[in-house]
């Protein structure tokens, strides 16, 4: 375990340069065995994972916003280094749940736990720990996986006394991590203390061009979601769900037709806004992030459509993607 002057040094001086990661110690040797396995990324919701998640993979496979709740479903993101693979489990934010969609979330969240190799509870260093985290911290140490304790946000000084030693008694870790998700510092110490953890392997778990699983289709839906958060009223975000409805070749441009669905018809006026201008905000901002990320030109056709209380409707939730976890 990292001794605690070396912690705190880190917390108090994070350095604001991203290191590169494949500068580690895990260098290639000759018939080295690879280490390959799951880490799971678990904490109340704004602690920073998709954006941990997002600075690891040193790309984008993570919408972020200000607002809480932003991950529905775990994403896996690979990181290969040369003799280690980390699949990465972004989770979505364990919270008090007041719907059925927020029900699904905590228990696909709560499911990576013990399915996992690694866990990392990521804390926000610059706040005190909450109850939330505490129950968080409980559960993972009840599935006696290996877990690390991560303390975000090391670039923001917290207004009162450091909250390191609070954090540290919530649990007894494997290792603790400070780092800054947003500037880089710590994330090549993670990197290297996670892997050197892992299990062997005889071969890689996924192939070693991958950096998610997922589809192209669910992360542009994402991205249009994201441009929502990111433009719209504090009463839209919980209530906006993205379907792809169509996803054609047409001569040079990629055809993508979606569905924008709320839960009311005053949360329609508001994304689609006077003469459809906020509506045309949004679908600029999702086309040019999209093509600048594909590298080819798109058509992106927005629809906006209410569905009635759809967090609480099964069949809306099965046809929206957030299928009932196993």
């Amino acid at each position: 375990m990292i001794n605690e002057a070396e912690l705190t040094a880190k917390y108090l001086d994070a350095c604001v340069t991203a290191p590169d990661l494949l500068e580690t110690d895990l260098l290639p040797v000759e018939d080295a065995p690879i280490r390959a396995g799951f880490v799971a990324l678990v904490g109340k919701p704004n602690v920073g994972k998709s954006t941990l998640l997002n600075a690891l993979l040193g790309q984008k496979v993570a919408i972020v916003s200000d607002h809480p709740q932003t991950t529905r479903l775990p994403l896996r993101g690979i990181l290969n280094l040369p003799i280690a693979q980390l699949i990465f489990i972004d989770t979505p934010g364990i919270h008090e749940p007041h719907h059925k969609l927020g029900q699904r979330m905590v228990k696909t969240a709560k499911q990576a736990i013990p399915t996992a190799d690694l866990v990392c509870l990521m804390v926000d260093i610059s706040k005190p720990p909450s109850k939330l985290d505490s129950e968080i911290a409980k559960i993972i140490e009840y599935s006696r996986v290996p877990h690390f304790l991560v303390l975000n946000k090391v670039d923001l000084r917290p207004k009162g006394p450091s909250n390191l030693a609070a954090y540290r008694a919530l649990g007894h870790w494997e290792m603790e991590v400070a780092l800054s998700a947003k500037t880089g510092a710590g994330l090549a110490t993670l990197v290297t203390e996670l892997a050197q953890r892992l299990p062997l392997s005889e071969e890689r778990l996924y192939p070693e061009d991958w950096v998610t699983d997922q589809t192209m289709q669910n992360f542009a839906a994402e991205i249009v979601r994201e441009k929502v958060l990111l433009f719209t009223s504090q009463e839209i975000p919980h209530s906006v769900a993205i379907e792809v409805e169509e996803w054609q070749q047409k001569d040079a441009a990629l055809y993508m037709r979606m569905t924008v669905s709320v839960e009311k018809p005053t949360q329609k006026g508001i994304i689609i806004g006077a003469q459809g201008k906020m509506l045309k905000r949004i679908g600029q901002a999702a086309r040019e992030e999209l093509e600048n990320i594909m590298s080819q030109a798109i058509y992106l056709d927005l629809w906006v459509k209410v569905r009635p209380n759809w967090r609480n409707d099964l069949t809306s939730l099965g046809w929206l993607g957030y299928s009932e976890a196993e």
